[in-house]
C-alpha cells in the first residue's frame, strides 16, 4: 500500500491552485503562460530530479489547467485555422461578377 506524504501530495495541488488564483486576480493576461510554466517546469524538474515529489507533482496537478488553455487556443481559430477552409454551401459564391457593360458605355463625347 503507498504512503501519502502531506506535502508532496496535498501541498503541490494547493500550490498550483493558490498560484492559479492569485495569477489570475493580478496578471490575468499572464495566466496562461504561469500555468504553462509551472507543467513545463514541474515535468522537467521531476525528469532531472530537482524537488523531489513536490516537483513533479507540480507538473503533475498543472497539467490539466494547461491542457484546458491549450484546448481553448485551439479552438479560438488562432491555431493555424484559415478562412480558405472554412465550409461553404453549395452552389453559394462570395465573388461579385461585373455587370455586363452596355452597348454605349464607352463611348464619350469629342
Amino acid at each position: 500500500m503507498g504512503k501519502i506524504n502531506f506535502l508532496p501530495d496535498f501541498g503541490a495541488p494547493l500550490t498550483v491552485v493558490a498560484v492559479d488564483l492569485v495569477a489570475e486576480s493580478f496578471a490575468p493576461t499572464w495566466t496562461k503562460w504561469i500555468d504553462g510554466a509551472m507543467t513545463a517546469g514541474g515535468y522537467l524538474g521531476g525528469y532531472l530530479g530537482f524537488g523531489g515529489d513536490f516537483v513533479k507533482n507540480i507538473g503533475i496537478a498543472s497539467l490539466p489547467i494547461t491542457a484546458r488553455n491549450i484546448y481553448e487556443w485551439a479552438r479560438s481559430g488562432i491555431g493555424g485555422t484559415s478562412r480558405r477552409l472554412a465550409f461553404q454551401p453549395a452552389g453559394v459564391s462570395q465573388r461579385v461578377s461585373r455587370i455586363p457593360p452596355t452597348p454605349f458605355e464607352e463611348v464619350g463625347l469629342y
